[in-house]
């Protein structure tokens, strides 16, 4: 991964998943491969590391680096239009990186079966009031579901 000079920032997201899941789960898989396989490619070229949580509910996306590439690469996630709601629980300044070694770490489950880490922090989306989900809470869940740079989770 290219080294680049300047503050290391984080920012973490939650959106709702608006991918078509009419289709076969195989289908939508395959979308967020392809998401994965640009985001990889891409932020290795701009020195970003993170992490996403993919479920039928939504994403949760951690990016971390030099802060006007977070940006422009946020600014790119946010006209995608495989998502909704898009929310930035936090935008900060970092001492250090909490996914060093991903371009993008991943992991996720196609089928609303499975038991939903995001429906919780997701149930506000559509409240009057301010969202509940923080940041850290963002964070911490990926720390935890996160194990590996790619892991799927079969229903």
């Amino acid at each position: 991964m290219k080294s680049r000079t300047g503050s290391l920032y984080r920012l973490i997201y939650c959106s709702r998943n608006v991918i078509d899941q009419a289709g076969s789960a195989g289908a939508v898989e395959q979308e967020v491969r392809a998401i994965l396989e640009a985001s990889r490619r891409n932020n290795a070229v701009e020195a970003i590391t993170g992490a996403l949580l993919f479920t039928a509910s939504g994403f949760a996306q951690v990016l971390e680096g030099p802060r006007d590439v977070v940006e422009r690469t946020f600014e790119r996630i946010s006209g995608d239009p495989r998502h909704a709601d898009l929310t930035v629980l936090s935008f900060t300044p970092t001492e250090r990186r909490s996914f060093p070694d991903w371009s993008m770490g991943c992991s996720g489950q196609v089928s609303a079966s499975v038991a939903d880490p995001l429906l919780p922090l997701l149930a506000d989306t559509h409240s009057a009031g301010p969202r509940a989900t923080t940041g850290s809470d963002v964070l911490h869940l990926l720390e935890k579901v996160v194990q590996r740079e790619d892991e799927w989770i079969s229903a």
